[in-house]
């Protein structure tokens, strides 16, 4: 299920003390979206978790969410409308930019330009060139709860997830070095 659906929400500039305000207020949106998306699976219409993942950029201290998700084709045109509606109970009246929404055409291409303010030393790993993208009060990036260690757990339980020894879970940096090194590792005590 690839990422195919991005909507932009501009939270504008933050006041002195309200630093953290755009991350709970986008975390209010996205719970109501959901909510949606869990109502719309009870009733047989669509199929397995919401699956999305955020990255936040704030140049010139002006804060965004830059939203990608995966929604199936024909429901395009209702997520346009879910997202602008629950944007709108939590943030009120909205101007017309604060939104913006889009079919990704390009997940690699959109991909390199979510990553843009990683950190320099990952960067390198993934090959892209960091910019900076302003200070971020809560998390730069966060992912699903679908993919996360309680969902990999569940997977394993029920028979998805193969690799046994790890459960699905990525081993703990101790068992990691034991495997490195044929099962000797050197610690202080």
């Amino acid at each position: 299920m690839p990422l195919n659906w991005n909507a932009t929400i501009d939270f504008g500039w933050c006041e002195a003390g309200d630093e953290l305000k755009p991350a709970s207020d986008f975390q209010s949106i996205r719970k109501r979206v959901w909510s949606w998306w869990d109502y719309k699976r009870k009733k047989g219409l669509l199929s397995g978790p919401f699956l999305d993942w955020v990255t936040w950029e704030a140049p010139n201290g002006n804060h965004h969410a830059n939203w990608k998700m995966h929604i199936p084709e024909e429901f395009h045109e209702e997520i346009t409308f879910v997202i602008k509606d629950r944007a709108e109970k939590v943030l009120g009246t909205l101007e017309y930019d604060v939104i913006q929404q889009e079919k990704i055409w390009n997940l690699n291409g959109t991909m390199f330009y979510a990553l843009k303010g990683t950190e320099e030393h990952y960067a390198k790993d993934i090959e892209i060139i960091p910019k900076p993208q302003g200070l971020i009060w809560s998390r730069r990036a966060s992912a699903a709860r679908a993919l996360g260690p309680a969902a990999r757990e569940r997977d394993w339980a029920n028979g998805r997830i193969i690799r046994a020894p790890t459960k699905g879970l990525p081993m703990p940096a101790e068992a990691r070095a034991i495997v490195r090194t044929g099962g000797t590792i050197k610690r202080d005590i």
